[in-house]
């Protein structure tokens, strides 16, 4: 039911799309589609939940505890560098229906931060976990360090989604991140 949501989403935008359309291009009844999600607000916010564990999993996979942080930084930036997994605009428009649907319904903005919480917290333990060199000292603690990671890989995300193209070379992007996370 996901993926035809997704799909019936990227044809046809967030606000044309009925659950009608989800699940004739599902092959279900709307009744299934209404009794899993309860409505197309939370239809949408369990995608939004989907594509952020699925980016999550790409960013995360090759970061490993107990390496050297700069190595880490390397494989996080090879792998934001070249991270693609959506349609070009998608995604940031799903952020943005997602955005928008919170607004109005304080459990779906609850469930949002605490989803943004658990993905600082997970760049934060990658931080926490790696080893430092001889004489490097982190720039501010593990969650704040993991707070600007993440946003300059949605900053870079948000450009590669609007142009489908990325601008950022991975020895640039380690610069960034090894700025962010130690002093000099």
């Amino acid at each position: 039911m996901l993926d035809a949501a997704w799909a019936m989403f990227c044809s046809k935008g967030y606000e044309a799309v009925t659950i009608d359309d989800v699940a004739a291009h599902a092959g279900y009844s709307r009744m299934p589609i209404y009794s899993l999600f309860g409505d197309k607000q939370n239809l949408f916010f369990a995608l939004w939940r989907r594509a952020i564990a699925e980016m999550m999993e790409t960013l995360m996979a090759g970061l490993e505890r107990g390496v050297p942080l700069r190595d880490n930084l390397r494989r996080l930036a090879e792998a934001a560098a070249q991270s693609r997994p959506f349609a070009p605009g998608a995604a940031e428009q799903l952020f943005f229906v997602v955005q928008t649907i919170a607004l109005s319904r304080p459990e779906i903005e609850d469930e949002l931060q605490a989803l943004s919480r658990t993905v600082i917290g997970r760049f934060a333990a990658m931080v926490a976990d790696s080893t430092l060199a001889k004489g490097e000292q982190l720039r501010a603690t593990p969650d704040t360090i993991a707070a600007h990671l993440v946003a300059h890989i949605n900053g870079m995300s948000t450009v590669q989604f609007q142009t489908g193209r990325g601008y950022v070379n991975v020895d640039d992007l380690v610069a960034i991140f090894t700025a962010i996370a130690l002093k000099r």
